[in-house]
């Protein structure tokens, strides 16, 4: 099974305001100082999950445009639980999109089945109790295959309740769709090598930086400061069967409406920058690395 990596350098910007490629660096932001002076709506501290059960198929499932899940590994069959909340911005309506596809060749399996159970904790706060029982809201199993399907879509929507209102993307994210795509890779290119440089060479970040990044997962599943501190003072560390592959062979990926954006490799459609197992060569773990671009600014953000 692979490994998300989730630990992300601070905030990178970069200016693009002319054509010489210009050094980038990591700054502290408008944006990590309105998380980290955060004011929750009520004392609430629920948790969205989504329990994921497929045979025979691969699939894709995002949250508000948001990247969820997706599996694109040649096993049969695989179970994983998925937190939710890093793709709810607010209260309200939230959009659930499924995309199952076959897991060989061209048409699904006539044994292709996707199961989904959303489930909410009541209080992730409360680790002692079970964060307060999980309590399942919705089930729903994929229709039997019937013909002969390049694949199957899905999309629903679910009520969600959370303290928090995020408005990020909405004030400062611009909508990528409008900008030409050789000048979008041109410009998140260097963005990703930078960080692949950085994992490559096991350079260290500044922890104060990191601590900002970190701020919206604050926010957004109630990080304390302690458990903050606790994770940026000890980074991900790379084992020893792990090899960190090239950077290439990738495709550019948008999320969020448009607004965010990430390189995928064309190996398993993950993150462009993974890990493979030294003697299999397969994928093993990756780095999620999502950027949204200041549409006042012009400068890059780490999503």
């Amino acid at each position: 099974m692979k490994i998300q990596i989730l630990m992300m350098i601070g905030i990178l910007t970069v200016s693009t305001s002319c054509s010489q490629k210009k050094k980038m660096t990591i700054n502290n932001t408008s944006i990590a100082k309105e998380l980290r002076n955060y004011k929750f709506i009520d004392d609430s501290r629920p948790g969205y999950y989504l329990q994921i059960n497929n045979q025979n198929c691969h699939y894709e499932i995002k949250t508000n445009d948001l990247n969820t899940a997706r599996f694109f590994d040649p096993y049969s069959s695989y179970s994983v639980r998925m937190p939710l909340n890093l793709m709810i911005l607010k209260s309200g309506e939230q959009s659930l999109s499924v995309k199952v596809l076959p897991l060989n060749g061209d048409v699904l399996s006539k044994k292709a089945n996707l199961q989904l159970r959303l489930m909410m904790y009541p209080d992730m706060t409360d680790k002692e109790n079970d964060y307060g029982g999980g309590i399942t809201l919705w089930d729903w199993e994929m229709p039997a295959i019937e013909q002969d399907l390049p694949l199957f879509a899905m999309d629903t929507v679910f009520e969600a309740k959370v303290p928090y209102k995020l408005d990020i993307l909405d004030k400062y994210a611009l909508d990528l769709s409008k900008m030409d795509t050789d000048q979008l890779l041109k410009e998140v290119l260097p963005l990703f090598e930078q960080r692949h440089h950085e994992l490559l060479n096991n350079i260290l970040y500044d922890e104060k930086l990191g601590t900002d990044f970190y701020q919206r997962f604050h926010v957004q599943t109630y990080y304390s400061e302690e458990r903050l501190k606790k994770i940026v003072s000890a980074p991900p560390s790379q084992e020893p069967n792990e090899i960190l592959q090239p950077l290439e062979n990738y495709k550019l990926q948008l999320y969020g409406n448009s607004k965010i954006i990430t390189l995928l490799n064309t190996i398993d459609y993950d993150s462009a920058l993974w890990w493979a197992d030294k003697d299999s060569g397969k994928p093993i773990s990756w780095q999620p690395f999502y950027l949204f671009k200041n549409k006042d600014t012009g400068e890059w953000h780490v999503w």
